[in-house]
């Protein structure tokens, strides 16, 4: 590993193989939506702390990835208020555990509306880790809300964007026309 290294508060796990970062406030439910997420067979990296390093594959940042992992003392550990500490390899499969994954997405949950930007493309913001940025996409964290569901649609909409589909810069642009 790198000398250089980050930790962030949140979880890790690789959703449709995209490596995805819950952020949020202590008890708004990052944990509970990680374990819906492995039981839709997604796969869980880390919980409560996340390393993050660059795979520095050459000097230049943009040939280089972050990558998240685990503390070894957490390693496949989970953690859910009325449960304890779940071991998910155990509980689900070896396989639905990853010791590291490059990180390309966050998800910021926050128990108020209001302060998400309305938007209609989808990211909002970008955090800058170790000379990288990444994606933040705010989500509301509203207990009737299915936020399994949202979050691999957000997921699933980063990988159209990446691939140059935007739907709301589309929209935007039809409008225009009219």
């Amino acid at each position: 590993m790198d000398a250089v290294e980050h930790c962030e508060h949140g979880v890790f796990l690789s959703v449709l193989d995209v490596g995805l970062l819950i952020k949020g406030d202590a008890g708004i439910g990052k944990s509970s939506l990680a374990l819906e997420l492995i039981e839709r067979g997604h796969q869980f990296i880390s919980d409560d702390v996340v390393h993050i390093f660059s795979d520095k594959m050459s000097n230049s940042t943009s040939n280089s990835r972050l990558i998240g992992k685990s503390p070894d003392m957490l390693k496949d550990l989970l953690a859910i208020r009325d449960l304890g500490v779940l071991n998910v390899a155990q509980l689900f499969s070896a396989n639905s555990c990853l010791a590291q994954h490059p990180l390309d997405l966050i998800i910021e949950l926050v128990d108020n509306e209001h302060l998400i930007p309305v938007t209609l493309t989808g990211i909002q913001s970008e955090l800058s880790l170790l000379n990288h940025t990444i994606p933040v996409q705010t989500v509301h964290a509203h207990p009737k809300r299915n936020l399994a569901v949202i979050v691999e649609t957000a997921v699933k909409n980063h990988i159209l964007y990446k691939r140059g589909q935007d739907a709301g810069t589309l929209l935007e642009k039809q409008q225009q026309y009219i």
